[in-house]
């Protein structure tokens, strides 16, 4: 009977803990917020000393989508506690950039590689162009 009711309360207090805090960012907002910060963090990285950039990029984000650094740090806590549901987060921001880095190549011309100039030059002196046909 004691193991029962150890285990009653164990899960009790389980599902207590699994409640949602307070002035979390919603689910999509701060999907959209991550995808920004990624963003700002290749342009630091991609501009090292341009550390006054990097901080405007920042707060301009925050100021974007209306939230603060005490709320992002507590979804992100949250989310940290939740791996599987922050795994799908960053799935869909993976899958985000892909769809735009696919549109944009299709954007940008090919260029041909020296295995398809092998193969164009393969094909322009292909000895049948050569032969001639009996009439």
């Amino acid at each position: 009977m004691k193991k029962l009711i150890f285990i009653f309360l164990s899960i009790l207090l389980f599902s207590a803990c699994q409640k949602k805090p307070e002035n979390l960012i919603p689910r999509q907002t701060y999907k959209q917020v991550l995808k920004e910060l990624i963003l700002a963090d290749l342009v630091k990285e991609k501009y090292p000393k341009k550390n006054s950039l990097d901080n405007s990029i920042i707060w301009s984000v925050y100021k974007k989508y209306n939230v603060d650094s005490l709320s992002l740090k507590k979804t992100t806590d949250y989310y940290s506690n939740h791996p599987g549901e922050l795994a799908k987060i960053y799935a869909e921001i993976y899958d985000e950039f892909k769809k735009k880095a696919d549109s944009l190549e299709k954007l940008v011309p090919k260029e041909k590689t020296k295995t398809d100039k092998i193969k164009l030059n393969k094909n322009l002196l292909h000895p049948k162009k050569f032969i001639k046909k009996k009439s």
